[in-house]
Parts: structure tokens; C-alpha cells; sequence
């Protein structure tokens, strides 16, 4: 299935509500040509060759939220929003960890199933919603979300859910946006007020730690911009994507790309959230 021309019913950088149904087009539309993913290695050729991607994703980025996981071999990866399992999939597979991909969109999941077959991953793929995940408290070692915790009708209570299927010392990493300043009305409003950190220390995560870097914003909006510059065809993934950069360009400048990082502790402190430059 494809999306109308110039338009998209769900934006990847997570500007309005959206449902399972629309984000079956989106990754449908997106298997014909692979535009998203190809663009994005335009901007950033020093990205993993074998990633298949649909978040504005750098390699410095990439790398941050490896570094951030700490993931090591045997750990359990749950990927909450995974998509077709691309990143989840190099991360777990980089040091032989165990992963657990879940996503409301069943074209997703049946995608991210065939990426993992020839894969020497431990994987597995479910849908469900991030507002009830289908894992046991304290089942897993980490948690990663990609852009896609911001989708949660409540973002506390997806957090929640998160911190629950942790053990004692797991972390999640989660990447998303914050607005330069707060309640800037030039922002879409599901933008005005975001701010993962607190949402991690509201839900009960501690150590919480928000970094953000000059190149994972100017990766986000050079996929835009690069788009713009291409030859698409009506009704391709391509025009989908041209449609969103004409929508969300002129208030990128706007918002910063972040990532947070949330521990859940054994005891019941909490501590206060921070913002710092990325972890090397």
C-alpha cells in the first residue's frame, strides 16, 4: 500500500497522533523503495551498511545509545516500537545479545521477522502495544526505544510499562525530541512541552541522564532537506517524505534530538533528572 502523494498520515519525527493502521502504510509504502533508508545513508554514509532504517538516525547517534545500553552478550534487548528491526537487530547482534522486538504494526513485525531469519541474532517479534507489553516484570536487562515512546497516548504510563519488564540496575535508552524552549507556540503541540527526563524520573526511572549533540540535529534536518532535492514519484514513500519536510522544516530549527537514558534502581530513590553534553 502507498501513502497519497506529498502527504504522510504518520510523520516519523512523531508530530501527531497516529495508529497502527497508518504506520502499516507508512512501512508498506516504504518496502517498495526503501527511500527513507537510502536518504538517511546519503546523509550519513558512515552508518552500519546493514541497518534498515526509519528514524533519524547518525552514526554518532547510533553509537551514543550503544555506548548508553552497555549492552553485553546473553542480555535480553526488548526494542519497544522496533519497526522492521533494524537497529535492534545490529545492536543485539553486535555482541551477541538476546532481542525482543515489539511493535503495534503488524507489516512491521512481519518484516523485521524476515530480516532476522538469515541473521545469527537471538531474536524475536511480537505486536503489541507499548502501553501493555507482553513481558513479565523484571524479565529483561534493557530497553531501547527509538522515536517511538512519543507515539504513547501517555508517555508516564509507557515508561511505566518499560521500567516494569526491567530487572533491578536495566536501563532504558529512548531517543526523541525537546523543544528549545518550552511551549513555543510555533510547535505542533504534541512538541510544546516534551521532556523525556522528567518523563523517565516521573515513571520511576533513576539516574536519569539527556544528551544531545549538534550532528544528530543536523542529520535530522539534512534527511529532510536531502529528500527535497530528489525526483520522487506520486504516491512513493519518496513523496511521503517530501510532503513531511515541506510540513516540518520551517520549525525544525526549532527542536533538538535527544537521548535519554533511564536506570531502574533496586531501592525507591529517585534521582533528579540532568541534561549533559553525550558520554564518551
Amino acid at each position: 500500500m502507498s501513502t497519497p502523494p506529498d502527504s504522510r498520515t504518520a510523520d516519523t519525527a512523531g508530530h501527531q497522533t497516529t495508529s497502527a493502521s497508518e504506520f502499516d502504510r507508512l512501512f508498506g509504502s516504504e518496502e517498495h523503495d526503501s527511500a527513507f533508508s537510502a536518504i538517511v545513508r546519503l546523509v550519513d554514509p558512515d552508518l552500519p551498511p546493514d541497518l534498515d532504517l526509519f528514524s533519524f538516525l547518525c552514526a554518532d547517534l547510533l553509537h551514543h545509545v550503544a555506548r548508553q545500553l552497555d549492552l553485553h552478550a546473553g542480555q535480553i534487548l526488548a526494542d519497544l516500537g522496533c519497526g522492521r528491526g533494524g537497529p535492534g537487530l545490529w545492536l543485539a547482534g553486535h555482541v551477541h545479545a538476546v532481542l525482543i522486538g515489539i511493535d503495534f504494526s503488524p507489516v512491521a513485525i512481519a518484516r523485521a521477522r524476515q530480516r532476522a531469519k538469515p541473521l545469527p541474532v537471538d531474536a524475536a517479534f511480537c505486536v503489541a502495544d507499548l502501553a501493555g507489553l507482553p513481558l513479565a516484570d523484571k524479565s529483561v536487562e534493557r530497553a531501547l526505544s527509538l522515536d517511538a515512546l512519543q507515539y504513547a497516548p501517555d508517555r508516564v504510563a509507557a515508561a511505566r510499562q518499560a521500567l516494569r519488564i526491567l530487572k533491578p540496575g536495566g536501563r532504558l535508552v529512548l531517543t526523541g525530541w525537546h523543544p528549545h524552549t518550552p511551549g513555543d507556540e510555533r510547535l505542533p503541540p504534541r512538541h510544546r512541552h516534551t521532556d523525556w527526563a522528567r518523563v523517565l524520573h516521573t515513571a520511576g526511572f533513576t539516574d536519569v541522564h539527556c544528551a544531545t549533540a549538534p550532528a544528530w540535529d543536523a542529520a535530522y534536518q539534512g534527511i529532510y532537506r536531502t529528500a527535497l532535492t530528489l525526483q520522487a514519484e506520486p504516491g512513493s514513500a519518496l513523496a511521503g517524505l517530501q510532503g513531511e519536510a515541506r510540513r516540518r522544516l520551517p520549525t525544525a530549527h526549532l527542536l533538538r534530538r535527544v537521548a535519554v537514558t533511564g536506570i531502574r534502581g533496586s531501592g525507591t530513590s529517585r534521582a533528579r533528572p540532568h541534561e549533559g553534553a553525550p558520554r564518551t
